[in-house]
């Protein structure tokens, strides 16, 4: 099957669906097969992005749903739209987030150390980047696991944005996601659905900067770096693959996607550590 059929059949939501980062993995996906469910609290340019990709693959493969997905109610009710409009669900792209422009639009200039940053501000931005995931994998994984298929991403970062001096809340939360990404692929081994980390690998020409920032916007990743990985961790190539993190920025295109994903990739959340704290009777990670 080529790229531009193997994820045909496919059904795909897309968090943060209709700009950035969400937006290039959307369109992506739907130009390989998919059909896709564009998740945005943007809901203009939502449906916007269905109404483009309707006019060049035709009506039918995409949706878009407004939701604040930071609400499992919310949350339930995307998965149930996805299942009315295209019968069942295959993957999760927990891509929607917000980044230090929600705690100080100048951060680049004006460093916010954790100690000033606003209880309500962190509190938004964790609910986003660390509810929102969870609560949204929590629903569809049992679908997944009955139909024994299934992929699970979710976005994450650079792991020393992780614990950069001023990224609090921000690189912390992408520190839970990641951990997190580890415990649900351990969680569905022998499912038939995969859960791994996908990162840009450097800072990426969306909206998390303002557009005041100090920064050379061609010298940025591309949100379009994102996809090559992102429609082979979805395909059926990659389903031996669980736990894993894969840096976009090191994808080479030029490569067969398997040799591109070991070169991109690794072992997600700092598995190659080893365990440090065992259970009675658990085994050290290897």
């Amino acid at each position: 099957m080529s790229k531009l059929e193997r994820l045909t059949g496919r059904t795909v939501i897309v968090t943060g669906g209709a700009q950035g980062i969400g937006r290039a993995m959307a369109l992506g996906l739907v130009s390989e097969g998919a059909k896709v469910a564009i998740v945005d609290i943007a809901e203009d340019a939502a449906r916007s992005l269905v109404e483009s990709i309707g006019a060049e693959h035709g009506a039918g493969r995409a949706l878009a749903i407004r939701a604040d997905i930071c609400q499992p109610d919310e949350c339930a009710r995307v998965v149930a739209q996805a299942v009315e409009r295209f019968g069942q669900v295959d993957g999760l792209v927990n891509n929607a987030g917000r980044g230090m422009t929600a705690i100080r639009s100048d951060y680049l200039d004006r460093p916010v150390p954790f100690w000033e940053v606003d209880a309500d501000r962190w509190q938004a931005l964790m609910d986003l980047n660390v509810r929102a995931p969870f609560f949204l994998a929590k629903l569809i994984a049992p679908r997944l696991v009955a139909q024994k298929w299934g992929r699970i991403i979710n976005i994450t970062t650079s792991l020393d944005t992780m614990y950069r001096a001023a990224y609090t809340p921000y690189g912390p939360s992408k520190a839970w996601l990641e951990a997190a990404t580890v415990g649900w692929a351990r969680d569905l081994e022998g499912t038939g659905v995969t859960c791994n980390a996908l990162i840009p690998g450097g800072a990426v020409n969306t909206a998390f900067f303002d557009k005041s920032a100090p920064l050379q916007r061609d010298s940025l990743i591309q949100p379009e770096a994102m996809v090559a990985p992102a429609c082979w961790i979805l395909s059926d190539e990659a389903g031996g693959i669980s736990g894993h993190r894969f840096v976009a920025r090191l994808w080479d295109r030029n490569l067969a996607d398997a040799d591109a994903a070991k070169a991109a990739g690794s072992p997600a959340a700092w598995q190659m550590l080893g365990s440090q704290s065992l259970w009675p009777g658990a085994k050290p990670v290897q």
